[in-house]
């Protein structure tokens, strides 16, 4: 909080008026689902609204990504801090402030995502560090891009990573491009080659995380992945209809989750608002 109001003041916002400000959330905290992101983007918004300031909601997003990430030095991209300012379902990039919405449109969005919460804590900042700096060092032996030829040879580590990379590439890209049309046993399938990248190539995983997975799969969802930095913290799956969305929830309950979500907002939910 107090490093977006330095951001702000330095931008050369007025602060005009004080606030007593309480927040709250429903959404599990250091478990993937971004509620930092979430705190930082509402947090902006009400210093823009006691200093008088006008913001697009890209703008609420890039002054909170400031406060949370440029400000600490720390490792992060911007995907949190748009969605929480923008809403909706995303497809963000492949520069940091690129955006394209890809709700209202039929196929994928039409099923219920369940959330599950592991209740293990995680190394956020830890996990992103470690795989940003292991990736970046592979980038440049690759001569700077991911399909390059190594200017020596790949140790299995290195290999087993930069396959886990373009896994992860190759399925954000078919599914922005399918996302309308494809069927859900396609788009189900992508989560897992995803998810299955994140912990074979990135150790991302947990046994929990994979004991909810299974159960997952088991009990009808389309596909599961962890979210988030990974190392503990939520999975996701996704379901046909609400039947088999409370089967899946109860599953993962079953198989260790300390407390499910059913999302019945197949265009997701509005960004942030002030509306006091």
């Amino acid at each position: 909080a107090l490093a977006a109001v330095h951001e702000v003041v330095a931008a050369g916002w007025n602060i005009q008026y004080g606030a007593r400000c309480v927040s709250t959330t429903d959404i599990p905290l250091q478990a993937g689902c971004s509620s930092s992101s979430a705190f930082c983007v509402a947090w902006v918004q009400v210093l823009a609204r006691l200093s008088g300031v006008s913001l697009t909601r890209i703008e609420v997003a890039q002054m909170a990504h400031r406060a949370e990430v440029v400000h600490f030095g720390s490792p992060g991209g911007t995907m949190d801090h748009v969605t929480s300012a923008l809403g909706g379902i995303l497809r963000i990039g492949p520069g940091m402030w690129d955006v394209q919405r890809l709700d209202n449109t039929a196929g994928a969005s039409d099923h219920i995502w369940v959330l599950a919460d592991s209740g293990q804590p995680k190394d956020t900042l830890g996990h992103l560090r470690r795989c940003k700096d292991d990736r970046l060092s592979l980038l440049e032996k690759l001569g700077g891009t991911w399909d390059g030829t190594p200017t020596s040879p790949l140790s299995e580590t290195e290999q087993v990573l930069l396959a886990a990379t373009k896994t992860t590439r190759d399925a954000e890209i078919w599914a922005a491009r399918e996302w309308a049309t494809a069927d859900a046993e396609s788009l189900g399938k992508r989560m897992q080659e995803h998810h299955d990248a994140l912990r074979d190539g990135l150790l991302l995983s947990t046994p929990r995380l994979e004991a909810m997975r299974k159960a997952a799969l088991e009990a009808g969802a389309f596909g599961f992945k962890l979210v988030g930095s990974g190392g503990g913290g939520t999975g996701v799956a996704w379901a046909s209809d609400q039947t088999t969305a409370k089967a899946v929830a109860k599953a993962m309950v079953d198989a260790g989750a300390v407390k499910t979500w059913i999302i019945d907002q197949p265009n997701g939910f509005p960004g942030a608002s002030v509306v006091a």
